[in-house]
């Protein structure tokens, strides 16, 4: 497995706690074969008003008596993202155009909470 992680150094800015935990956990969870060559892409960066967060990491079809992966982890993130940036975030999840990269993108513009 690949791995490369991609994160500013340090940062003044407040986010809430473990807030991209549950993306990166996911990356782990779904992009991950044990026979097929697998990786996962963690870039975090810092611009004036904006914090990026990108995961990329393989996707591997499901066959359909698998029944891991409902969704509901990642809905669960949508909830607490609108609970806690409502209206201060942009979250784009998708398929690369081959179908062989899941890519998670999230934008957060910080409040001036702290969080």
């Amino acid at each position: 497995m690949e791995t490369v992680i991609d994160i500013q150094p340090e940062s003044k800015t407040f986010i809430a706690p473990l807030i991209f935990i549950s993306l990166i956990e996911n990356a782990f969870k779904h992009g991950i074969s044990p026979t097929e060559p697998s990786f996962i892409r963690i870039v975090l960066n810092e611009k004036p008003n904006l914090i990026y967060c990108e995961i990329t990491n393989s996707n591997f079809p499901k066959n359909k008596m698998d029944k891991s992966g409902s969704g509901i982890g990642l809905e669960q993130v949508s909830k607490r993202l609108e609970l806690l940036y409502p209206n201060h975030y942009k979250w784009e999840k998708y398929l690369s155009a081959d179908g062989k990269e899941y890519i998670s993108k999230l934008y957060l513009t910080p409040t001036n909470n702290r969080l």
